[in-house]
């Protein structure tokens, strides 16, 4: 969350707004009311907010307007302002900025990611009964980490979960400089429908349970020991500052395990599905020995970046598309139907017929895989 100073973020009264054209798609008028409702129950005007945002305030709980990712931003630091609450007014005791802001800067000094998250649980455990998160071993190499959250009796709670894994996700990958690799997401709710087809939990890339006992994001064991790349406040102003996308992908300085996986997206994409890592050294300018050293100390190996990469590609086409099995593992540059067959396995725990199954009518993972297939496949 923004921790930039309410008198330097906020838009003075009578201040000229720039007012912001509805969108087809994104968070839609009545995802806005109900992201707002704690904020209305403690007196604020939704207008209000909404034009210190920059947003037409028409669109509070019309669903046939939206705002993009940017917009949600500024919403969110404009709700947190007028409430001086980092939990929007989800919980009957709030976080004051202030302690926000001690809390980020007691985790940006820490050396990796996984530090800084226990140092963020172990913060927020402290400040109120509301709200309980926890690690817990998940056993397949990832860890879940559990959100327990006790929001105020007539608020949207599933959209308050929502709104938390965008900031966590965002966050965390904000400060390892690139996008995590979430294994997968845990929502006691239902699956939020909008009219305008927007999917909000499409944002993770992972595959998503609704309906679960337990809200949890679980983390890939790898991203746990990823060095921070951002370690100061100075540092998460000026990116807030800059108000980014929450609706898409998070960005940052790449690391070694970022500037890999970016050139074998680019390899990818030239129909070249395992260059050897030779190759992607000499690309990056630098030797596999070294290269090797270097993801190592970010707790991943290039083997394990390229056989996900093309596991991922090739559960996009079997979720995307219906060509048959065999073809997949061929466009893929597998030579035998069972040497495909086994790195799925060991990619994703089950055959790619299985995963194709199990997954087709997952409307969240086809849309993601559908994304990755227009992004990654040679024209």
């Amino acid at each position: 969350m923004s921790v930039i100073d309410a008198r330097t973020a906020a838009m003075p009264r009578g201040a000229s707004i720039p007012i912001l054209p509805s969108i087809a798609r994104g968070l839609d008028g009545e995802a806005v009311a109900a992201l707002m409702g704690g904020a209305v129950l403690k007196g604020c005007d939704p207008a209000e907010l909404l034009e210190r945002a920059g947003i037409d305030p028409s669109i509070y709980g019309n669903v046939g307007m939206a705002i993009d990712g940017r917009s949600y931003f500024r919403l969110v630091q404009q709700i947190q302002i007028a409430l001086d609450d980092a939990f929007i007014g989800f919980f009957h005791e709030g976080c004051r900025m202030a302690l926000e802001t001690e809390r980020t800067r007691s985790y940006l000094h820490c050396s990796t990611m996984g530090e800084a998250l226990r140092v963020s649980i172990r913060f927020t455990q402290a400040l109120s009964s509301d709200i309980g998160p926890r690690l817990v071993e998940d056993g397949n190499d990832g860890v879940m980490h559990v959100c327990t959250y006790h929001t105020i009796a007539g608020l949207d709670r599933d959209i308050f979960v929502w709104f938390r894994f965008v900031w966590i996700y965002h966050l965390f990958s904000w400060m390892i400089g690139r996008s995590l690799n979430l294994r997968r997401i845990f929502v006691r709710g239902a699956r939020p429908v909008q009219p305008n087809g927007f999917e909000r939990f499409a944002l993770f890339h992972c595959p998503i349970e609704f309906g679960a006992p337990i809200d949890a994001l679980v983390y890939d064991r790898n991203d746990l020991h990823s060095s921070l790349v951002h370690g100061s406040l100075a540092e998460y102003e000026a990116y807030n500052a800059g108000a980014p996308d929450w609706f898409a992908l998070p960005s940052g300085d790449l690391t070694w395990r970022g500037r890999t996986e970016q050139m074998l997206r680019q390899a990818q994409r030239c129909g070249d599905w395992s260059p050897p890592i030779e190759e992607v050294a000499h690309r990056l300018r630098t030797n596999p020995r070294r290269l090797r050293r270097d993801l190592a100390r970010e707790g991943a190996s290039f083997q394990q970046i390229r056989v996900r990469l093309r596991g991922e590609l090739a559960g996009a086409f079997l979720l995307a598309t219906d060509i048959p099995v065999t073809v997949v593992g061929y466009k893929l540059g597998f030579v035998e139907p069972g040497s495909f067959t086994r790195s799925f396995i060991g990619f994703s725990g089950m055959t790619p017929s299985d995963y194709r199954r199990q997954y087709k009518s997952d409307s969240t993972r086809v849309a993601v895989a559908t994304t990755l297939l227009t992004e990654q496949t040679p024209p």
